[in-house]
């Protein structure tokens, strides 16, 4: 592609655009990615960063590979966020028995995504990307996707997260019932991914207004069970 801007790369990137849709690829260095997310720091949540982080690496390195961006070997390892953001997102650490709340308040497929979020600490972005046949026979979760902003994106590297038979024999059951005869395991209306903004504001806030808790995001399970591992000693 010779002097490719990042608007050839992935639709994932087209958050950046306005910043290095016309910017010659090859000119992207640490510098210009730690201007841009200090810049996006005055408006953005951290969490909000990472994602933005997350998506710009994945990108760039498909770059290199490729032969279209030419830098020095890790030069994407260890770019910091700004320690000053504009938008704070409060976590919540939530308590078992609150935890449980929402399993048993929501409807399907918000439950069990729920529980899924709670027992294994997925992103939700990952956790709406699962098909059925990504559950195997023997309760092997393959990690081949994200769901992101309304697209899918493939990952060139499967990841395998095992589900223990007894401590998830729940949440394997609803999760091979959910997918039965269908492409997605938490699959919408129009029969795509389960849009996790959408269902943010139209299941899960109001769930954790009548349990009378208040919860940032789908994050905040992600957050609980990372919190109690680490007190545990676990990473």
């Amino acid at each position: 592609m010779g002097r490719s801007t990042l608007q050839h790369y992935s639709h994932a990137f087209r958050y950046v655009l306005p910043t290095f849709g016309d910017m010659d690829i090859q000119s992207i260095n640490r510098k210009s990615i730690q201007a841009f997310l200090s810049k996006q720091a005055k408006r953005y949540s951290k969490s909000a960063l990472k994602s933005m982080r997350l998506v710009m690496c994945m990108v760039l390195k498909w770059a290199e590979r490729n032969g279209e961006l030419t830098q020095p070997n890790g030069w994407l390892e260890g770019i910091r966020l700004p320690r000053v953001v504009g938008k704070k997102v409060i976590r919540t650490e939530l308590k078992p028995q609150q935890t449980l709340a929402f399993v048993e308040r929501m409807k399907e497929p918000y439950s069990t995504l729920v529980l899924l979020l709670a027992s294994t600490g997925l992103r939700g972005e990952e956790a709406v990307g699962f098909k059925p046949p990504d559950l195997d026979s023997n309760n092997v979760l393959h990690l081949r996707r994200v769901f992101y902003h309304g697209q899918v994106d493939e990952l060139e590297t499967e990841r395998l997260l095992s589900l223990d038979a007894v401590l998830h024999a729940e949440l394997i059951a609803r999760m091979r019932f959910l997918g039965e005869g269908r492409e997605w395991i938490f699959q919408s209306r129009a029969g795509t991914p389960v849009n996790m903004g959408n269902a943010r504001s139209r299941y899960l806030q109001p769930t954790a207004a009548a349990i009378g808790v208040k919860i940032g995001g789908w994050h905040d399970f992600r957050h609980t069970l990372v919190r109690s591992l680490r007190r545990a000693g676990v990473n």
